[in-house]
């Protein structure tokens, strides 16, 4: 499944548990399912062994969490954090990854993102069959509270709205089947079609 559903975007999400551990981990279950609020949904597999990774642990204990933009750049610091560290383990020390403050939640933001979603947490779903009484994930539903982008990615028109984002600038990286991952620097662009008779759509 995971090599046919590709690309996948690559939540880097950071979290703090409830005694204040930072943790930094990687997911590839991960889209933006609605505009008003924006919101967007995460899966977080269990341990074989019924153990909740520490992130979904954090994410249920403080409902806070940032989900940092993966580049190229920070392709390998991203792998990084993916090992199995124990839970007393910050990857952030552990991978030498800088941490900036963020806005409007406790967990930071990795410093030189081009972009992170400050979010809290809307609904966590436990999903499929995993080791006896506990699911095989857990999708987590977040609310973006606060956007941080860089500002060399928002441009205006001339009457002041915000224009797409130029992917070449965004420099994201995605997920596909094994251990391969895919850049957006190869991009096509189609017009959106529109039905004889009928008014454009959104």
């Amino acid at each position: 499944m995971t090599d046919l559903v590709a690309p996948r975007p690559i939540a880097w999400v950071s979290s703090v548990s409830s005694d204040g551990r930072r943790n930094l981990a990687p997911f590839s279950y991960y889209q933006a399912v609605c505009s008003r609020p924006p919101m967007v949904v995460f899966s977080v597999a269990w341990w074989p062994d019924g153990r909740m990774k520490d992130t979904l642990a954090n994410v249920l204990a403080t409902r806070e969490m940032v989900i940092n933009h993966v580049t190229d750049a920070h392709a390998a610091a991203m792998n990084a954090t993916s090992a199995a560290f124990p839970p007393e383990t910050s990857e952030w020390e552990a991978c030498g990854i800088a941490a900036e403050p963020a806005a409007v939640v406790a967990p930071p933001r990795v410093a030189g993102a081009l972009a992170c979603l400050e979010c809290k947490l809307v609904h966590a779903l436990p999903l499929g069959v995993g080791a006896p009484g506990k699911p095989s994930t857990t999708l987590v539903v977040a609310e973006v509270l606060h956007f941080a982008v860089a500002s060399e990615l928002l441009r205006r028109d001339a009457r002041g709205r915000l224009l797409p984002i130029d992917p070449a600038e965004l420099r994201s990286i995605g997920r596909l089947g094994g251990i391969a991952y895919t850049r957006t620097s190869d991009r096509f662009e189609l017009l959106r079609p529109e039905a004889p008779g009928s008014k454009a759509s959104d």
